[in-house]
């Protein structure tokens, strides 16, 4: 398998656990106003697309966690996602995974790091945006879990045994 069929199903997989915890997360009354729960799925979003506008070029345009009047609204926003990083990884080729992707110039983030961040590849990116997606939906579950149910399975070797189906959003 090539590395760049390897990202391709990182991101397949992303989209499938996404869905799943939408899913979820939108079965739950308590979660509905649970404003912990909220901004984490907000910025848990906001990663996904912020990846997807830094490669594509398109301009960032983030709506605030108070734009999103239910926990439906957003989950319809988080399902438009699929379509576009599907549409933008159809156009790569192996030979881009090694181009250099300049480094956003984040001031918060040079004092995070302590000195300027290096640029990484768009390899490294894609493996950093489905970690980092990973991380949060753990945040999400967690908190499932605190609202008194049931987290789903999304484990990419869950999605591996099931034959790794496609994401069914909710919305």
């Amino acid at each position: 398998m090539h590395s760049l069929d390897l990202f391709k199903e990182l991101i397949d997989h992303m989209n499938w656990a996404d869905a799943k915890i939408w899913t979820t997360v939108l079965s739950i009354s308590a979660a509905q106003e649970d404003e912990k729960l909220k901004k984490i799925l907000h910025h848990y979003q906001l990663s996904k697309y912020a990846f997807y506008y830094t490669r594509s070029g398109l301009p960032q345009v983030f709506p605030e966690l108070a734009a999103f009047k239910t926990l439906h609204d957003m989950a319809q926003w988080a399902a438009e996602y699929p379509n576009l990083i599907q549409s933008y990884l159809a156009g790569l080729e192996e030979s881009h995974l090694k181009q250099m992707i300049k480094t956003p110039k984040y001031n918060r983030l040079e004092k995070i790091l302590g000195q300027k961040p290096l640029d990484a590849n768009l390899a490294e990116t894609i493996l950093q945006v489905t970690i980092h997606c990973s991380h949060h939906r753990g945040q999400v579950n967690s908190r499932i879990r605190e609202l008194k149910s049931e987290p789903p399975l999304v484990d990419f070797i869950a999605w591996v045994w099931l034959g790794k189906p496609d994401a069914v959003w909710p919305v």
